[in-house]
């Protein structure tokens, strides 16, 4: 592994979480999208092991794993998914919808969007007495926001997201990440049942939904877009591991 794609991948880790890696270069982290389902396992791997290590009433633990996820992420996917759940909740499409879009100052779908959200993450951190369930849903959700990158189009705007996913668009790249995954699902199948990780993996077919949705109300897909999509993979993932 050459050095460059170390310092790249060192930060992407630095702009997906708050890990001090001692690099934080934009294009760099554009670079190293690819290897975001690394990322996921890092991330995965310290609220799984906190989880676990838990020893509270459910509701305490719940809450303390909320406030860890938040500190991890920095919560920049959540400002993300606030952010166009405002456009979810206007209806509005095109221009009308960009507009709210950029718009700084969050609006009340953004914060009802988000406290249902931020319940739901609750109740399944409350109710997961397993790491496993919770590496899934972080592996999967730093899956979907390559996935969703390289398939989205190109941004007409030059924003935080349009670096991201122009650089995501490289079938040498592409080919890395599907290894990668697979590498990733196979590894995690030594350790748990099948049914469990395939039905994990669910959560993924949320992401054509979400890149049709974006596509259809602001004509392409951004960094908030992004972050959208990474919340709801990771919860919808969570869910599938409750039901079943």
């Amino acid at each position: 592994m050459s050095k460059k794609i170390i310092e790249d991948f060192l930060s992407l880790i630095s702009f997906l979480t708050t890990i001090p890696t001692g690099y934080y270069n934009l294009e760099s982290a554009s670079n190293a999208l690819y290897l975001s389902p690394i990322v996921g396992i890092i991330e995965g791997s310290i609220i799984g092991l906190i989880s676990i290590s838990l020893k509270f009433n459910p509701l305490i633990d719940g809450s303390l794993l909320i406030a860890i996820h938040i500190i991890i992420t920095g919560a920049l996917n959540l400002d993300g998914f606030a952010d166009y759940s405002d456009v979810i909740g206007s209806r509005k499409k095109g221009d009308d919808a960009i507009k709210i879009l950029k718009d700084p100052r969050k609006g009340s779908f953004a914060i009802i969007f988000t406290a249902v959200l931020i319940i739901i993450r609750f109740s399944e951190f409350s109710s997961i007495h397993s790491i496993l369930p919770i590496f899934f849903s972080y592996i999967s959700g730093l899956e979907s926001a390559y996935i969703i990158s390289y398939f989205s189009p190109i941004p007409k705007y030059q924003g935080l997201g349009s670096l991201f996913i122009k650089n995501s668009k490289n079938k040498n790249k592409f080919i890395t990440n599907f290894i990668l995954y697979l590498i990733i699902l196979i590894v995690l199948f030594i350790f748990t049942k099948i049914k469990l990780l395939l039905l994990s993996q669910l959560s993924l077919i949320l992401i054509p939904i979400i890149l049709y949705d974006s596509k259809k109300r602001i004509g392409f897909v951004n960094g908030d877009v992004i972050g959208f999509t990474i919340e709801l993979v990771e919860v919808f993932s969570l869910l599938i591991s409750v039901i079943i």
